[in-house]
């Protein structure tokens, strides 16, 4: 080959070469300007509704968190934390990514959660563990562990640091929160509500409905000593130690209907069948009417994903959505909402337009917990109802509109009166505790005792 001929070809390659450096430093540009501009200009989200929280806002700036440095990581976590389309990009990530990393063994998952709330999923103890793996936060606060099934271990697991407030078990496409227990704190429950009867008097009729959670219908025998106690023995020592107190019997009358769609599979609040289930009994033991499931207009939600997706990221949970299916009172009613201090009462409606959620909130139909809320019926017996609840006893208010005059529902975490001067100033011939075991016999049974008096 000539030199003419090899000068030739080495300025064709070089010049092949600058023209794919070019173009790859193009795309480049390319890219990182797109990816700029993407998470610069376009809106940032502000609520995440599968974690069921706000998102991080925009710090505001003062001369010591600017010293301190807390500005400026603060500006980090604002957008590291409200990344445009972060649903999509989340859910990519649940349903592509995360299903590749590790190993399943029997389509089991195990989480461990941590959190200092007091909502109404809050066990009253902690137990430790040594065996856990990879660990991550849910941004609601919750730390998160997953463990295989190899390595289950025979108690519940505890997060490294933190109390631990509940297990998530995912098996067979649903989500069981694992119960640690009452430890006592059952014996101080019932305690807590005979002395609302001993302070209210014989005219006044006081319930105790203490619902169990899908743990005690769903749990695989092969993983029940991942519970320490079960709810039934703690639910049979509430019974035994309630005095001049109804004890109404909703374990019994659920697991009648197990086999039925009354729990969640990816929420940890039961479906509003099962409230069904629950209020009947209690009309039964109130001696009141109870209208039949076909008198209800039925509506169905499809694609349900709830709270413990929130908890877990569980890519089963996100890849098996339920129905959601409620019931709506044919006859009409009077709701009047007021704050939790019974203050400023609006019109409302007894049921809000689930149009207006995302599908991962259909629970939040039956209205948000921090209010009181008076439901005045077409039923004429004079019965008047205070129901003290935590977010369990929402589903149960459209079913007990057959039942009584007039129903107050009152969630005990929020309500801010003194609760004896509250029943008796609304006429109250009935009273029903009604809240899961986990705010019974967790911290949320503090609220109990204090609101009595307060």
């Amino acid at each position: 080959m000539s030199k003419n001929s090899k000068n030739s070809e080495k300025k064709h390659n070089t010049f092949v070469t600058n023209v794919f450096a070019l173009l790859n430093i193009s795309v480049i540009i390319i890219v990182l300007f797109a990816g700029f501009s993407y998470l610069l200009f376009l809106k940032r989200d502000t609520v995440s509704h599968e974690e069921k929280r706000k998102l991080t806002k925009f710090p505001e700036f003062t001369v010591d968190s600017y010293l301190s440095g807390d500005y400026t990581e603060g500006i980090a976590d604002y957008y590291d934390d409200t990344v445009p389309n972060r649903s999509f990009f989340k859910t990519l990530i649940a349903n592509r990514i995360m299903p590749l990393k590790g190993l399943k063994y029997g389509g089991v998952e195990l989480y461990n959660t941590a959190k200092n709330n007091q909502e109404e999923e809050t066990p009253a103890e902690p137990v430790t563990e040594n065996t856990q793996t990879t660990t991550g936060t849910t941004g609601t606060g919750i730390e998160t562990t997953t463990t295989t099934a190899e390595t289950l271990p025979k108690a519940n697991v505890a997060a490294a640091n933190g109390e631990v407030s509940n297990n998530i078990l995912v098996v067979n496409k649903r989500a069981i929160m694992l119960y640690g227990g009452a430890w006592g704190n059952e014996v101080l429950y019932a305690q807590d509500v005979n002395a609302y009867k001993e302070a209210l008097g014989k005219d006044i009729n006081v319930y105790s409905m203490v619902l169990p959670t899908s743990v005690s219908y769903y749990l695989p025998e092969n993983y029940s000593d991942l519970v320490q106690r079960s709810e039934k023995e703690d639910l049979d020592s509430i019974e035994k130690n309630l005095k001049n107190v109804t004890n109404v019997d909703a374990y019994t009358v659920l697991l009648r209907h197990k086999k039925e769609a009354i729990y969640s599979r990816t929420d940890h609040h039961w479906q509003p069948l099962g409230a069904y289930y629950a209020a009947e009994e209690f009309a039964k033991q109130a001696g009141v009417d109870f209208a039949d499931i076909s008198e209800y207009e039925k509506h169905v939600l499809s694609g349900y994903i709830g709270t413990m997706y929130g908890y877990t990221q569980s890519a089963t949970l996100l890849n098996n959505p339920e129905p959601f299916i409620y019931y709506e009172p044919k006859t009409d009613v009077e709701v009047t909402q007021y704050t939790s201090s019974f203050t400023d009462p609006v019109e409302t409606t007894l049921l809000l337009n689930p149009e207006n959620f995302d599908n991962s909130s259909y629970y939040l139909v039956f209205g948000v917990d921090d209010n009181i809320r008076h439901v005045k019926t077409k039923c004429k017996n004079g019965r008047t109802l205070v129901i003290f609840k935590d977010s369990y006893g929402n589903a149960l208010l459209p079913f007990l509109t057959s039942s009584f005059e007039n129903i107050y529902l009152c969630d005990i975490r929020y309500f801010d009166r003194n609760a004896k001067s509250f029943i008796i100033e609304v006429g109250a011939t009935d009273v029903l505790f009604a809240m899961c075991t986990y705010s019974a016999v967790g911290i949320n049974r503090e609220h109990i005792s204090t609101n009595l008096n307060q």
